[in-house]
């Protein structure tokens, strides 16, 4: 499912929010818009850091289709 949401971005560009975990264990919801997907690494303009990162397929732990919130 998750290559599922990752092509998705990829595709449409449109914002995706992953729940990610870094080298250190460190766990962050990111919301990042997919540029490429190559092996097991993804290129993303991350929103969080505001600058385009890698992030690594295995240390995607969740993904959706972003959802804006809206204030009632």
């Amino acid at each position: 499912m998750i290559d599922l949401i990752l092509r998705t971005s990829l595709e449409r560009g449109c914002i995706i929010s992953i729940i990610y975990q870094d080298g250190k264990g460190n766990i962050t919801k990111r919301n990042i818009k997919v540029y490429s997907i190559i092996d097991d690494k993804i290129k993303a303009y991350c929103y969080l850091r505001k600058e385009v990162r890698v992030f690594y397929k295995n240390n995607i732990l969740a993904a959706d289709l972003y959802r804006e919130r809206r204030l009632a």
